[in-house]
């Protein structure tokens, strides 16, 4: 790929921009039933920031190859896949591991739309969603409660295998790298098609939910939008790095912890290994709500006020609790949690209802 990056002139930043910000939105959407993700369109844009054409690219993909076995077949000789390999490449040498952790789940996205779109070709909403419902508990998109972490999950596994081999470009191993992510995808979406269908044919599918009353219809899709949200929110948090800076300063400003302090835990909850935790609280801030109020108007601080001020309750698991409970985490993590035990049981409170806000606030500037 030496030539694709003689004849190229990235604008580093505006690549980088693209793949974040098209690698976010396809995970969001691939929460809706029935969504097949329609990448085609983000390739010329790839081209444009790259400043090559879709001719050079072939040449590339002709050139690579050439005198392997892998020149006569199909599946290496895809363009697209081979621009967005040699992206890869091209941030592993900037040391930019995020946006390579980017492509890499957007080239796994790609080939989920590929296959799920040949699979299904007419898709009926409902029985999709049964589906989903009624997987093994072993099938991945089971496994890892939505389609969309199933295809993040494949990406980090294509990660951790085979990031040296792409910094190498070896063809026959960059050829074994495209059969075998593609291999992972297919076959979690063919044994999902074969289950689709079943169902289709039996005539199982979920039944629509009730159309809302006459002048709801505002409330009831923002409800609907605020628990397809907690994914994305937990993703836009953990995997993409974003630090809410809008919600920082109104929780700080709600709560009068200091500037140094917040920082500091803002900065550090961007960390994959606090997903679950951060999916946790913001389920439980959700769960039960009937009005959209609760989350986007003056009512939302209200609830999190009421739910940082439980002091019993028969729950096992609440969301103050496990507020607290990552909390904890976060603080040993910045070796702050022995300071943090000395402090007045007013100011560890000030400091939770802080960490409280700023979570919820994430979902509510991401949904209202």
């Amino acid at each position: 790929m030496k030539n694709l990056l003689e004849k190229s002139t990235i604008d580093y930043p505006k690549v980088k921009r693209l793949v974040h910000k098209f690698t976010a939105n396809e995970l969001t959407n691939l929460s809706e039933p029935c969504y097949y993700p329609e990448v085609k369109k983000y390739y010329f844009e790839f081209l444009h920031a790259c400043g090559v054409t879709d001719k050079i690219v072939r040449e590339s993909v002709y050139s690579f190859y050439k005198g392997t076995p892998a020149a006569k077949w199909q599946l290496q000789s895809d363009p697209q896949s081979h621009l967005y390999i040699f992206l890869m490449n091209y941030f592993l040498t900037k040391r930019d591991h995020v946006s390579f952790a980017s492509m890499m789940t957007f080239f796994c996205i790609r080939y989920y739309g590929n296959l799920i779109r040949r699979q299904i070709k007419y898709c009926n909403p409902d029985v999709f969603k049964y589906t989903l419902e009624h997987l093994a508990k072993t099938h991945l998109f089971s496994r890892e409660k939505s389609i969309s972490n199933a295809v993040f999950y494949i990406s980090k596994e294509m990660q951790r295998k085979f990031a040296k081999e792409i910094i190498d470009l070896e063809p026959m191993i960059i050829s074994k790298f495209i059969q075998e992510s593609r291999h992972r995808l297919s076959q979690s979406v063919r044994s999902f098609g074969e289950t689709y269908y079943k169902a289709s044919r039996e005539g199982s599918g979920l039944k629509t939910p009730l159309e809302p009353e006459e002048g709801d219809d505002y409330q009831y899709q923002t409800l609907e939008k605020t628990s397809r949200a907690v994914d994305a929110v937990v993703k836009k948090i953990t995997v993409y790095k974003i630090q809410d800076r809008k919600a920082m300063d109104e929780a700080k400003k709600l709560t009068k912890v200091s500037t140094s302090l917040t920082t500091i835990i803002v900065n550090q909850l961007v960390d994959i290994k606090y997903s679950d935790n951060i999916k946790i609280i913001l389920e439980l801030f959700i769960k039960d709500v009937k009005s959209v109020d609760s989350i986007c108007g003056d009512a939302y601080y209200d609830r999190v006020k009421s739910l940082m001020g439980i002091k019993r309750t028969t729950s096992k698991v609440f969301f103050k609790q496990q507020v607290e409970v990552l909390l904890q985490k976060v603080l040993t993590d910045v070796n702050y949690i022995d300071q943090y035990d000395k402090l007045t049981n007013q100011t560890q409170f000030l400091i939770k209802s802080f960490f409280g806000y700023y979570l919820t606030l994430v979902m509510r500037n991401t949904v209202c």
